[in-house]
């Protein structure tokens, strides 16, 4: 059934007449890797056209690929790479990357997290940031993968403390998963977080309805007592290829690293023209591209614990020997 597209009322309620009382409303989305958060936020972003917008992406890897794929929003945007903004080393490039977006008196800014990020502290960092009383936070905003979710949220850490800080859950890919898959993800949901507002669709669809509200206290919270810590069996690789790369050959390198990771994804010029790699899982596509791209050749591999994304990365090397140039 189609979903309804319309502005959303609670957007429009802080008319600024006076910048003294300037306050800039932020939505956090998370969501672990390929849940769907990049096409979400770029529905979402479809609402506020008549909002001054801002965007903040949050990539665990080195390359800024989802910025790069948000390049078309009419939207200041700043980036924080190599890590998750929540841990201790990146607090700060999220304060400074933040204030500059305050700079211009944006009134809404829309924060894409790492898929491998622990949100959990989200309000705290936003409590203490130097220009607070300039931040009115709205809430948070899960993202699941109704085909995967039951996979990650039993094998990566930071799955269910994305659970536990949201305000509203929304299952994605419901059109191509089974009745079986969406009532898993339903129930592991409802019973780690009791009495959350949980959503279903397809293709990062929203409605306005689901955001309304999202910013008052959450319900089912988990008491969150102990220190965010890093979860260090997360694993990241850039892996460098030719522009000669076949794209049969490519297609081949990818299925067999597919299975020890999460994600990847990237822009590679091939011979036939530019391609967005989008691989979740082992759902592997080759997308055309059609925009300007800096930076190509360059996939990012994300995984992590108990899969061997490493070793089997370095033997698949070696099948491409010719087309590998590095694996940082």
């Amino acid at each position: 059934m189609p979903l309804l597209i319309m502005q959303l009322p609670l957007l429009k309620d802080d008319i600024r007449k006076d910048m003294d009382y300037y306050m800039a409303k932020i939505y956090v989305i998370t969501g672990f890797l390929g849940a769907g958060k990049t096409t979400f936020l770029k529905e979402f972003a479809r609402l506020l056209t008549d909002e001054k917008l801002a965007v903040l992406v949050n990539e665990f890897g080195k390359e800024d690929v989802d910025s790069k794929l948000l390049c078309e929003l009419n939207a200041a945007m700043e980036e924080v790479h190599s890590g998750s903004i929540f841990c201790a080393c990146r607090i700060e490039q999220f304060s400074n990357a933040l204030s500059r977006l305050l700079k211009d008196s944006p009134d809404i800014i829309l924060v894409e997290t790492s898929g491998l990020s622990d949100p959990t502290r989200i309000r705290t960092l936003l409590a203490e940031h130097p220009k607070a009383d300039k931040i009115d936070y709205r809430g948070c905003l899960c993202i699941a993968d109704a085909i995967r979710f039951e996979k990650v949220y039993s094998t990566a850490l930071v799955c269910g403390k994305q659970l536990d800080i949201c305000d509203a859950v929304i299952i994605n890919k419901i059109d191509i998963a089974s009745d079986e898959q969406i009532q898993k993800t339903l129930e592991l949901i409802k019973n780690h977080r009791p009495g959350v507002p949980v959503y279903l669709t397809s293709h990062g669809k929203i409605q306005p309805e689901w955001v309304q509200g999202i910013h008052k206290p959450p319900t089912g919270l988990k008491p969150i007592n102990s220190v965010h810590v890093k979860d260090v069996s997360l694993q990241s690789r850039l892996v460098t290829i030719r522009d000669t790369f076949p794209r049969d050959k490519l297609m081949d390198f990818l299925c067999r690293i597919a299975p020890a990771s999460f994600r990847i994804k990237g822009f590679v010029q091939l011979r036939e023209g530019v391609f967005f790699v989008d691989t979740v899982g082992q759902d592997i596509k080759l997308n055309p591209w059609d925009k300007e791209v800096e930076n190509l050749n360059r996939l990012v591999v994300l995984a992590g614990r108990g899969l061997p994304m490493l070793s089997t990365l370095k033997e698949a090397s070696k099948s491409f020997n010719d087309y590998i140039l590095s694996i940082e």
